[in-house]
């Protein structure tokens, strides 16, 4: 399965690129390795904040992730 099939098997629709809204570089490639930074979790397109177990369940915590792992792709 190519990189491009696997997504969409999974049900993931990438989005679209938005143009940074500060002076900073979203990632640092060093070798074989990528660095990211600056970077906010959202759900449905709104900044996702909270503390997990305090206020955010681990349900929440993990689709919180998803989303932003789906982001940074």
């Amino acid at each position: 399965m190519s990189a491009y099939e696997r997504p969409k098997a999974l049900n993931i629709a990438l989005p679209k690129l938005a143009p940074p809204v500060a002076a900073f570089v979203p990632f640092l490639r060093s070798g074989n390795l990528i660095f990211l930074a600056g970077h906010i979790a959202k759900l449905d397109g709104q900044p996702c904040v909270g503390q997990l177990g305090a206020d955010r369940t681990t349900e929440q915590g993990k689709n919180t992730a998803r989303a932003a792992a789906i982001d940074l792709m």
